[in-house]
């Protein structure tokens, strides 16, 4: 990682690199090769296993370019890292196979065409940097490339191989969308579709109309579902856990804080005679950034240090002190002044008005308030800020800048006791100014550490973690002991296998991996989590397939109830081919839908999503009524009174062309890859190791 680090020093031509994203994955190239038969693999495409050294030497290198770089990789940005890694190499597998095999290549002079001739790579030209004008200039590029290839060779190889392998991906894809070009009889269909229209009166029952308790459902009739329609695709299930667990929270202790505060305190003496107070502060605190900041009074709640930060002059060093949850002191390295203005105003808005008049009431007001001396009172009479009105109108001291310009400007070029008539883009203000001032603000280095358990106190609580865990066995006695110390206990059903997260715990891979190797009834050790120890206990497994009865017994009653709610309103509609007697004899009221397309799966005054439905009314003629028809929400029963179906040979056959294609383009990068890495027969053991 030197050389990034020395690119970093090159001013400008780091942003260059980073801007144009230094393709880390394929850096992971350059450490392949070096598996064995001991290595563990992680999963495989095709039979070819993909090892776990490889796979982990590409994630570190783009963990390590984010680091290069001061940024610190979090929890989820390190599991996007390694989702990304991992397409990455399947993409090599297969998309990168195929495009080879198919001939595609880039030759030199396309390598350079992209980057300074004549068809430049879009990365390129909307890069800034390649752009310091405003207008692309190639030269920024060549000497970009000179520059990497004379001090950076392995960047520049890196670089070159990035540029390459995305523009052969560029035009494999290409290739395909240029053969998935849609044809008349497409668009001509799209078009019949958006033209033709129907409209129809009708009437709609609601399912939800019918209350739950009025239906009778049975144990029986929810096991016939069942048998029914367990295999059904949409009810397969997949494999998952279900467990339950109880959390010992690591807190810091009232000793813990002591130590931190006391190791503050030895430092003082030695930060006070510090010469160079960013490299004290990046070698002591926690937040080693070095950058001074500037106190702004009333910051912090304890009184006391806010007092002692206004009266210490440079050298002084302050704390320790609690700043939310961290002990700091802090040295004054300095000091600045900052304009303050205390005002009160009244805001008369002017959108929508006739300005003229606000004005003249605005100068009205002015008056009044310097004869009378009445300033509060106008403002619960006439303000129209009514976040200020409570206040009397007063805005406390604020910074010059603050304020839109206009205010901002009448204020700090005014003198104290001044009453004048701004206007801004919020309309008419008579202001007051109450008070101006210089606010001195000390300029502080600060050595920050946070207030975290100690290691013995982490001790002690895994101790009774594991007592905990030791003396329960199974889920009964799991279940006696924490009705016994009244202990929450948390349920987290349907876990999957490689889930980042369980129920309550953000962060909780290892608890999943512990719950995909245990058995029933099981124990876990303690696992920690943060700033405490999970003791789990596993409860359920359930297997890829068909679901158990008792898995999906509450979802199939409520199919079953939907069921007898159809045949029930089915029955009461059948026979009635009168709309109006229909709608009387329901206590409904018959409704109309016009000029519905054939495109359209929305009938409005009643559901969406009723494609079926709508299909259903262009079967029939005008003046047809139909049987109940089915929907999703409720049944219906229509009548048609208007069809239009274009001629076909009065189709524009290339009004939806472009739509038709676009759509396949848009998906011809996603599409292939995805085809390719599901013929591929893809394991994915990645959730047994992360």
């Amino acid at each position: 990682m030197a050389a990034i680090t020395k690119i970093r020093q090159n001013s400008g031509l780091v942003l260059i690199v980073i801007g144009l994203g230094m393709g880390a994955f394929i850096m992971g190239d350059m450490f392949r090769g070096g598996g064995n038969s001991q290595s563990q693999y992680i999963g495989e495409i095709d039979g070819d296993k993909i090892d776990r050294i490889e796979y982990e030497n590409r994630v570190s290198l783009q963990l390590e370019s984010l680091r290069s770089i001061s940024q610190n990789p979090d929890a989820a940005t390190t599991d996007q890292i390694r989702n990304q890694v991992w397409n990455n190499i399947l993409r090599e597998r297969t998309v990168m196979v195929e495009l080879k095999e198919a001939g595609i290549s880039v030759t030199q002079d396309e390598y350079d065409d992209i980057r300074w001739g004549d068809n430049i790579l879009p990365t390129f030209r909307s890069d800034p940097n390649f752009s310091p004008d405003g207008v692309f200039n190639p030269d920024a590029v060549k000497q970009y490339f000179t520059f990497i290839n004379n001090q950076y060779p392995l960047y520049a190889q890196v670089q070159q191989r990035q540029i390459i392998e995305n523009r052969e991906t560029t035009k494999y894809y290409g290739a395909i969308s240029a053969g998935l070009k849609t044809n008349s009889l497409e668009s001509l269909e799209m078009a019949e579709s958006n033209d033709s229209k129907i409209s129809f009166s009708f009437v709609y029952k609601r399912y939800n109309a019918i209350t739950d308790s009025t239906v009778d459902v049975t144990e029986n009739d929810i096991k016939t579902y069942y048998q029914e329609h367990k295999g059904d695709e949409i009810y397969k299930q997949l494999e998952s856990r279900s467990a339950k667990y109880v959390t010992f929270k690591v807190d810091p202790t009232e000793s813990d804080k002591k130590f931190i505060k006391n190791d503050l305190e030895s430092l003082i003496s030695d930060f006070k005679e510090s010469e160079n107070d960013s490299i004290f502060v990046v070698v002591n605190g926690e937040t080693k950034t070095g950058i001074n900041q500037v106190y702004i009074a009333g910051t912090l709640a304890d009184t006391i240090t806010d007092e002692a930060f206004n009266n210490a002059v440079e050298g002084d060093v302050v704390g320790p002190y609690l700043d939310r949850n961290a002990f700091k002191i802090a040295k004054i390295t300095g000091e600045k002044f900052e304009e303050q203005a205390r005002v009160r105003h009244i805001l008369l808005r002017s959108t929508g008005v006739n300005e003229d008049v606000i004005k003249l009431r605005a100068d009205s007001i002015e008056r009044v308030v310097i004869r009378k001396n009445n300033f509060t009172e106008m403002v619960t009479k006439f303000s129209d800020d009514a976040a200020s009105v409570k206040d009397g109108g007063v805005y406390d001291w604020f910074p010059q800048g603050r304020m839109v310009t206009e205010f901002n400007d009448a204020v700090f070029e005014g003198k104290e006791g001044d009453i004048t008539v701004v206007k801004t883009t919020y309309g008419y203000h008579i202001i007051e100014i109450l008070g101006l001032q210089e606010q001195r603000q000390p300029i502080l280095a600060i050595v920050d550490r946070k207030i975290v358990p100690s290691p013995d106190t982490f001790n002690e609580i895994y101790s009774i973690a594991t007592d905990f865990s030791i003396n329960n066995t199974d889920l009964t006695s799991f279940e006696a002991s924490v009705v016994t110390d009244s202990m929450r206990v948390v349920s987290t059903d349907r876990v999957y296998k490689g889930s980042k997260s369980v129920k309550g715990i953000p962060d909780g891979s290892e608890l999943v991996r512990w719950m995909y190797k245990s058995d029933v009834d099981e124990l876990s050790n303690p696992i920690e989590v943060g700033n405490k120890f999970v003791v789990a206990v596993l409860t359920k497994i359930t297997d890829k397939g068909e679901p158990a009865f008792d898995d999906v017994k509450d979802q199939f009653k409520g199919l079953v109830l939907l069921e007898k709610k159809k045949k029930m309103i089915t029955s009461e509609m059948e026979g009635i081919t009168d709309l109006d007697e229909l709608a009387s004899s329901l206590d409904l009221s018959v409704q109309s839908a016009q000029l519905i397309p054939f495109s359209s799966n929305t009938i409005p005054g009643a559901g969406n999503g009723e494609d079926e439905v709508i299909g259903e009314a262009f079967t029939l003629e005008i003046g047809d009524v139909s049987i109940p028809l089915v929907g999703v929400s409720g049944i219906y029963v229509i009548e048609i009174l208007d069809k239009q179906i274009p001629e076909f040979e009065n189709l524009d056959s290339e009004l939806f062309a472009d739509d038709i294609n676009q759509k396949y383009e848009t998906r011809v990068s996603s599409g292939v890859f995805s085809s390719l890495r599901d013929d591929g027969d893809v394991v994915d053991n990645r959730a047994d190791f992360y």
